[in-house]
């Protein structure tokens, strides 16, 4: 019964210390997310805002399902390291600080 219970348990702790992490990411609509969109149209990258919010979920938390980079390839986000720069700037303005 305990080797049931146990990692149960911590599967709930880890589900409550990362709900804080992935609820700080903006959602759409809120000034936070406006500043994170005009930060990628300041440098080049015009992406609608449902994937941008997964490119900052998946630069902030990691781990989203699918791939988006045909997404991103298809909203012009290609060349040598355009996909960093891109990650680079949704760190920089859409991650909570640490």
């Amino acid at each position: 019964m305990k080797y049931l219970i146990a990692p149960l348990i911590g599967a709930v702790f880890v589900a409550v210390a990362l709900a804080g992490t992935a609820g700080a990411i903006p959602e759409q609509g809120t000034p936070e997310f406006d500043t994170y969109m005009q930060a990628l149209q300041r440098n080049g990258f015009n992406l609608n805002p449902d994937t941008a919010w997964r490119v900052a979920h998946q630069a902030c938390v990691g781990g989203i399902p699918g791939y988006i980079g045909l997404e991103l390839a298809a909203q012009g986000v290609i060349g040598p390291g355009a996909q960093q720069r891109l990650m680079n700037v949704a760190m920089q303005y859409a991650c909570p600080v640490q």
